[in-house]
């Protein structure tokens, strides 16, 4: 009979301690990224102590990027920043700073002005919100120096296209009296008929980059469009879905006008109401937000030597157009050639289609249960640990056939 040695796996073949990576996404309304990281860490100290477990924080962007940031990220700075909410009002909107890639680097999520949690969605709450107070976030970090800023998007509650940042910004917007229209405003709502100024804003970010972070592969209008695409979730009706989206594709007329730059087929541009599209005419570029997170919190650099590396998520499924971060994790991991495992809450059936054998999928869930029940803290921790112990004791087993 062939008995395991529990304490084995912490040695590789050499003699040399073993390193784990765990860089978990949190578990939405469950778990933190933190707190899933901590109980994977915990369940491996368990079995073997000597096992070498580093940590990093991961997100899909919005809120939860800010905080991993802050937590995970390099030399990264707060700035408190007292701007306006997408209904207009008051609000503490702070974004962090650093350096990447030798040069100045603002970081702002789009949640944090405009985010969805801020109203009840409604048809009212859909014609007045705008994207004001993020053009006031991106105005201050251009007067504090940044050459680069990254936009975490997702989360918001906001469809006007991405207008009214750029009114905060500079560009102005007239009605059909000649009237210059005043901010706070969904300008998607005023039926605007005059765009001017908005070459020489454009010019303003000649030399700075944009990176827009996003899974999406939505453009900006069309059948395929923000509006069609989240407007119902943002408390649109039919109608104004139908009208909001018409006036989108006449303001990307305009650009195509004034700057002869046609973004109407660019994939990504209509995620958070068409913020991507605003700040794509301002030189915007789409970056997968697994691989900007990843570089930010070093998770590359943590990979090296690795002989495995675990991350989690609330819920995994495979869709190679828009690649969930976490995907995106694996895929980093698989080019390093380190073994990759996620645990979950819920497998999507898609992952079935998942073509990485490098990578192994396990939902920590031992039995039937509501979701209320599965969602509880205490009960996903358990849950966690005990899959993550079976995952260890598997490569014990593996370790020892050789």
């Amino acid at each position: 009979m062939n008995v395991i040695n529990c304490t084995y796996w912490a040695f590789d073949s050499r003699g040399e301690k073993m390193k784990v990576v765990i860089a978990a996404d949190a578990f939405k309304d469950c778990l933190s990224s933190d707190e899933v990281n901590e109980a994977v860490r915990e369940s491996i100290f368990k079995i073997d102590p000597e096992v070498e477990v580093v940590t990093a924080g991961i997100s899909d962007g919005a809120l939860d990027g800010l905080d991993v940031l802050k937590r995970w990220g390099r030399e990264i700075e707060e700035i408190p920043f007292k701007t306006t909410d997408l209904m207009g009002r008051p609000v503490d909107a702070p974004y962090l700073t650093t350096n990447y890639k030798k040069a100045p680097l603002a970081i702002i999520a789009t949640a944090s002005t405009a985010g969805k949690h801020r109203i009840l969605p409604s048809p009212g709450s859909f014609i007045r919100a705008t994207s004001f107070g993020l053009g006031t976030q991106i105005r201050d970090a251009l007067g504090r120096g940044a050459k680069r800023i990254l936009i975490l998007t997702g989360e918001t509650g906001v469809s006007d296209g991405g207008l009214g940042l750029l009114q905060a910004l500079g560009v102005n917007f007239y009605d059909e009296e000649g009237h210059l229209i005043g901010r706070d405003k969904n300008l998607l709502a005023t039926n605007f008929k005059e765009v001017r100024n908005l070459e020489s804003v454009v010019q303003q970010f000649n030399h700075v980059e944009i990176m827009i972070a996003t899974n999406t592969d939505r453009p900006y209008a069309g059948y395929r469009g923000a509006q069609r695409t989240w407007g119902m979730d943002k408390g649109g009706t039919k109608k104004q879905i139908e009208v909001f989206d018409k006036r989108m594709d006449g303001f990307f007329m305009t650009v195509i006008k004034e700057l002869n730059l046609d973004l109407r087929d660019v994939a990504g541009l209509g995620v958070d109401g068409g913020i991507g599209g605003a700040l794509a005419v301002l030189g915007g570029q789409i970056v997968p937000t697994g691989d900007i997170m990843a570089n930010l919190v070093g998770l590359p650099q943590k990979l090296e030597d690795a002989d495995l590396f675990i991350t989690g998520t609330g819920k995994i499924s495979h869709h190679p157009q828009t690649p969930h971060v976490i995907n995106q994790v694996l895929d980093l991991a698989t080019k390093m050639s380190v073994p990759a495992v996620a645990i979950c809450g819920q497998v999507d059936n898609s992952m079935r289609h998942y073509p990485n054998e490098k990578v192994a999928v396990f939902s920590i869930q031992r039995r039937p249960s509501s979701l209320r029940r599965s969602m509880e803290t205490r009960y996903a921790i358990v849950n966690i640990k005990i899959v993550t112990r079976n995952i260890i004791r598997l490569m014990n087993m593996a370790r020892a056939e050789k």
